[in-house]
């Protein structure tokens, strides 16, 4: 599957030569996809595969880029990009992300229900205004609070919109009964997090070197500590929120309050989020995207090497 990754990112032109062919090879985003919907057919775990790859590319023309210093291109890319999925602006024929995001939806919107549709459309906004937010706040070096940079990097790992695609690739759509809808954000929320403070940690090194802001950095700062002991921080408050997404899972799965009918397809939820929570983790610890070493956690995520 990795070279099925490969083969639609240099079609629609999201990479261009032999450094980024070998960049986006190293992410192993075939594996992520295998693990975070073991249970879809060929098709269904490409398409999640070829999401990923999209995420991680323009997450990469930000940061590596350097775009993500510049808010108004920000805006300018994300406006394009948001045209592109409410099909308000024609799509550059000559490739590159709007191409790519074109062909991702045209293969994943037609098969999800309009709540489905709005509910993309809705966190792929929240995720590029935030995105904008970040760039905004680099640009004139401003330093977050703890508390304000939790919430900013919720919206900006782009979690929500990856756990709406495997919503739809692992055939689990959010249940429609109306007491399902607080825990499974709960849920949601405790996924991103997880998401980002591991992602943070696994490319604490890279963030520093480009003077990019990071959990570990914030930390840090706050707690007037060492990179190594802010690590050590990051690493507990990640386990931490591991324990409550895993707490909430299972309180959701035993189906408490909720009808009979609800209960399987809240279940079938609830196990396509693990999955793809546990997919994340276990791709952050052996991805060739980041340049640091990094051994198992406790819960099958990646804490620094004692190396670092």
């Amino acid at each position: 599957m990795n070279s099925s990754v490969l083969s639609w990112a240099r079609c629609l032109g999201l990479v261009t030569c032999t450094a980024e062919d070998e960049r986006l090879a190293a992410m192993r985003l075939g594996e992520f996809a295998a693990r975070a919907v073991p249970e879809a057919g060929t098709a269904a775990a490409e398409l999640t595969a070829h999401w990923a790859a999209f995420v991680c590319l323009v997450d990469d023309r930000l940061d590596r880029g350097g775009l993500g210093s510049r808010p108004e291109e920000v805006r300018e890319l994300f406006d394009r990009l948001s045209g592109v999925l409410t099909s308000t602006r024609a799509v550059d024929p000559c490739g590159g992300t709007e191409a790519a995001l074109a062909d991702l939806w045209g293969r994943t919107a037609p098969g999800g229900s309009s709540r489905w549709r709005e509910r993309f459309v809705t966190d792929y906004g929240e995720f590029a205004r935030a995105t904008y937010e970040e760039a905004a706040g680099r640009r004139d070096r401003i330093r977050l609070p703890l508390g304000d940079y939790i919430l900013l990097r919720r919206r900006t790992i782009t979690v929500f919109p990856m756990a709406d695609v495997v919503e739809r690739t692992a055939n689990a759509p959010w249940p429609l009964h109306r007491g399902c809808d607080e825990g499974v954000s709960a849920l949601r929320r405790a996924a991103a997090d997880v998401a980002g403070w591991t992602n943070d940690l696994v490319s604490a090194g890279g963030d520093l070197r480009a003077g990019q802001e990071s959990l570990v950095a914030v930390v840090g700062r706050e707690h007037g500590c060492s990179p190594s002991a802010a690590h050590e921080r990051v690493t507990a408050m990640r386990d931490d929120r591991l324990r409550e997404f895993h707490a909430t899972a299972a309180a959701l799965a035993a189906g408490d309050g909720v009808p009979g009918a609800a209960r399987e397809p809240l279940r079938r939820h609830v196990l396509a989020l693990q999955s793809f929570v546990a997919a994340t983790l276990h791709w952050l610890g052996v991805t060739g995207r980041f340049e640091t070493r990094w051994l198992p956690g406790r819960h099958g995520g990646p804490v620094p090497s004692a190396s670092l």
